[in-house]
């Protein structure tokens, strides 16, 4: 793997960086504040943004995206992580899991307009109330009758949920089977209306909407039904192989690291301007190491990262790589923000400045799409060939 940039990646970046500083960063705190974000103002940064590759840059022209392979379309997302990582999981959601795989063509052009207009917010539905990681007792249940699946079931932490338009929806169409029988439905929100029970308010990432949702008799066309999610799942318009897991694990990571650069940057400037007993303290050993480590941390998270992308670019498995990637990047945030608390003392735990965001924010992105145990377990299973979960 080369670990340069290219050209086109290194100017992105130079474009970008700055853009987001000036247009984007001033908002944060103030929407922070607020709580999650509504589907109007998510619809007008998904407008904004779309020019850069934000929301559906990973898809084809003809979904409106550049095609962008996994590492630029990483690399943008770190930049906007350094900003706003509320942000960015939000954007990410909404335009990367809309898939128009077996949908009728009426329904895949209104799909394919509507990502084109930045105008539909997608969600993935998952994990539920009594049920997480496994998913092989999945109690929402989708039961044919006729042309239509029946859907009842309820959806817990679901990001975007409140504000989506469509969800891709895990189901079982047999609970017997275990996960043999669990499979991931197409539901349009418009003609498939299904309710917001509540919206979650969560330790950070506090715009990135994320609620519960409830399926009463929802009737959803039959041709919805997609093959088991386990498996080869792709995006709107993607031509590249992207699995169910491995491609949001791997942004869940890089967007950590933009949490850990973020606060790299922020301790190296108050370290040069902060004084104590006569000098800077950035001339102090300690506070050097921390530094120095930090560095090296977010550095290790980003190559792992990457390397995770390089290896889907090339549409090869990147499983344990993006487990491996999401567990030691998103727990790194959390040291390495934990770092930056310290070198800022109190000022560190001041609610409003942006240092104790970044920690509040780096727990938060610890537990979503598998906790780090879960990621040691995957990873473990595939390198030793023995599964220690059921």
């Amino acid at each position: 793997m080369d670990f340069g940039l290219t050209e086109e990646q290194r100017l992105l970046q130079e474009n970008v960086r700055p853009y987001l500083e000036k247009e984007i960063a001033p908002l944060v705190d103030d929407y922070e504040q607020r709580g999650p974000l509504t589907r109007a103002e998510t619809i007008d940064f998904i407008k904004q943004l779309m020019p850069w590759g934000y929301y559906n840059g990973r898809a084809s022209e003809d979904f409106g995206g550049a095609n962008l392979d996994a590492k630029t379309y990483g690399l943008l997302q770190e930049e906007l992580s350094r900003v706003w990582p509320g942000l960015c999981g939000t954007l990410w959601i909404a335009g990367g899991t809309g898939s128009a795989v077996g949908l009728s063509d009426s329904d895949h052009r209104e799909l394919r307009d509507r990502m084109r207009a930045g105008e539909s917010i997608s969600a993935g539905g998952i994990t539920e109330p009594d049920h997480g990681s496994d998913s092989s007792r999945m109690e929402t249940r989708a039961v044919l009758d006729g042309d239509n699946w029946v859907i009842n079931g309820t959806k817990a932490w679901i990001s975007n949920g409140p504000i989506c338009d469509h969800i891709n929806l895990n189901v079982t169409i047999d609970p017997a089977l275990g996960r043999q029988g669990v499979r991931s439905i197409f539901v349009n929100r418009e003609t498939s209306p299904f309710e917001t029970v509540r919206q979650n308010r969560l330790l950070g990432v506090r715009a990135w909407p994320n609620g519960e949702l409830r399926f009463d008799n929802v009737t959803v066309p039959r041709r919805n039904l997609r093959a088991r999610p386990q498996g080869e799942a792709q995006a709107a318009g993607e031509t590249k192989r992207v699995w169910h897991f491995e491609a949001p694990r791997t942004l869940l990571a890089i967007m950590a690291v933009g949490i850990g650069q973020a606060a790299i940057d922020a301790s190296i400037r108050y370290a040069r301007e902060r004084h104590q007993f006569g000098r800077p303290i950035a001339s102090f050993q300690l506070i050097q190491e921390m530094i120095v480590d930090m560095v090296i941390e977010t550095d290790s998270a980003r190559f792992l990262a990457y390397r995770a992308m390089d290896l889907q670019d090339k549409g090869e498995d990147s499983s344990w790589q993006s487990s491996a990637a999401k567990a030691f990047a998103t727990e790194m945030a959390v040291r390495v923000a934990s770092k930056a608390i310290e070198i800022h003392g109190a000022l560190g735990l001041m609610e409003g400045y942006p240092i104790e965001r970044y920690f509040r924010d780096a727990r938060s992105l610890t537990i979503p799409d598998g906790t780090t145990e879960i990621q040691k377990l995957i990873i473990g299973r595939q390198l030793l060939g023995v599964s220690a979960i059921s």
